[in-house]
């Protein structure tokens, strides 16, 4: 692999360089989150090139004879619908044709967590955008995850209450539905289409690069992620990794 290659010193300079492009690259989500999309758009314009530039510096510090990454290597693991809104936490929000709002879990989470008891809110209660609203598990750890919306809460589903967290996160694998009545306004604050393709791509990338020495270990043959990337790489400790990018 690519990855044997790197000496201590490339090997640093890349999670430093890592450190400091992710939190460039957060900045457009969390200015979104505060202040809407045209603060977002300008910060953005600043933010985007930020990947491109790490990588170069990488390039120029690389040793003579150390093999190039010509490409991050996440690229194709993650992938949203047109018609899914997503939260920076990694969970996302879909209008049905009844008017309730279906919340789940990105692709990202998916595969970051994997197979995880799922705790729920009760039917009724009221969920808040950018707060906890449920809870992944596995044994004594478990991770909060943010509702992408504000509401009240009218189903659960079933099937995820009885079997945990299903295989489609974006189709039968729906967690909760509500009742929302800020609905504009929450979607304003939420990510879809291109600029939610690209949020999961950074996320993506910054896990590929952060964890490049182990990545054998977390790719099926045909350079997929296995489901469980966290417990594969941080063993008990993959609650603290999920912290990260679940904003927990």
């Amino acid at each position: 692999m690519a990855y044997d290659l790197l000496s201590v010193y490339p090997a640093k300079l890349l999670e430093y360089g890592l450190g400091i492009g992710y939190l460039l690259l957060f900045i457009p989500f969390w200015r979104y989150v505060q202040g809407g999309r045209r603060e977002a758009r300008e910060v953005m314009r600043v933010a985007v090139p930020v990947r491109e530039a790490v990588s170069a510096a990488l390039r120029a510090a690389r040793p003579a004879g150390a093999t190039a990454i010509a490409r991050p290597a996440s690229a194709g693991w993650f992938h949203v619908p047109a018609d899914v809104h997503l939260h920076p936490g990694h969970t996302w929000a879909r209008l049905g044709g009844d008017g309730l709002v279906s919340v789940g879990i990105d692709d990202f989470a998916h595969k970051l967590v994997g197979p995880a008891t799922v705790e729920l809110p009760a039917v009724g209660a009221r969920v808040a955008q950018g707060e906890p609203a449920i809870e992944l598990r596995e044994e004594d750890r478990g991770v909060a995850m943010l509702s992408p919306v504000d509401g009240t809460v009218v189903a659960v589903n079933p099937r995820v209450r009885a079997h945990g967290a299903l295989e489609d996160p974006y189709g039968a694998g729906w967690l909760f539905k509500v009742k929302a009545p800020r609905l504009v306004a929450n979607f304003r604050q939420l990510q879809a289409e291109a600029p939610a393709q690209r949020m999961l791509d950074v996320a993506g990338d910054t896990l590929a690069l952060r964890l490049a020495p182990e990545l054998g270990q977390v790719l099926q043959d045909g350079g997929t992620p296995v489901h469980g990337i966290a417990r594969a790489l941080a063993g008990e400790g993959w609650d603290e990794l999920a912290r990260e990018y679940f904003l927990t």
